[in-house]
């Protein structure tokens, strides 16, 4: 039954929270909000990397930006293209900061290491990478023509050296999975186990991927030997 503006007999709502009640920004009358492609992927980063994929929608988009959420979709476009370009963006600006070595043992470091940082860093990467697939960048393929160039100069066969880096590639996914994972909650620390506690004490995410690099690094080594 529609009810006129103001009529008594209409209930007012009950009031939500503070701390539940989501904020709506208000629209202004005249021209609608311009937004920017690079305002809402900001936005979209912000947004994925603080509460995950699953909470990223023009609603959310549109109250962070303040404008309405048909602004933020008249800009963007559907959520599956916002996906792919905030993950294309934010591996691009990682891969350009690779300064790549000549040695083939300190190629896959830096690889290894900068990736990881990467996927600490920005958590919107491990999960997309977990719920949607390989990474695709501007600049991926440069780099694993990079690391694969290499392994191959180092003497490892054109196949070998592609599934030497699929193998340190699925190592840092799966060691930094683990770490985000579990690696903040006083539940999943390692060092509740007895025997980890025991041999090691404190745990060290850090020392664990060290090791687990060196390791992989001394395998691929022995292969080209």
């Amino acid at each position: 039954m529609l009810v006129e503006p103001g009529t008594p007999t209409v209930t007012p709502r009950p009031t939500a929270a503070p701390e539940q009640a989501e904020v709506t920004p208000r629209r202004r009358r005249g021209r609608p909000n311009v937004l920017s492609r690079d305002q809402v992927i900001d936005a979209a980063t912000a947004i994925a990397n603080e509460d995950g994929l699953d909470r990223l929608s023009f609603r959310a988009l549109g109250v962070r930006l303040g404008v309405a959420p048909m602004t933020v979709h008249r800009t963007i476009g559907g959520l599956d293209d916002l996906h792919a370009e905030l993950v294309r963006r934010t591996v691009d600006e990682f891969t350009a900061t690779f300064v790549w070595p000549d040695e083939w043992h300190a190629v896959v470091r830096v690889f290894a290491t900068t990736f990881r940082d990467l996927m600490l860093t920005h958590p919107l990467v491990l999960e997309s990478h977990s719920r949607r697939g390989a990474l695709v960048s501007t600049e991926s393929d440069a780099v694993v023509a990079k690391v694969v160039g290499a392994l191959r100069s180092a003497g490892l066969p054109d196949a070998e050296a592609m599934y030497a880096f699929f193998v340190v590639y699925d190592f840092v996914v799966g060691h930094t999975g683990v770490q985000v994972g579990r690696g903040s909650a006083e539940a999943g620390r390692p060092e509740r186990h007895a025997l980890v506690g025991e041999l090691l004490g404190e745990h060290s995410y850090d020392a664990r991927f060290d090791l687990g690099l060196d390791v992989l690094i001394a395998g691929i080594e022995s292969r080209i030997r």
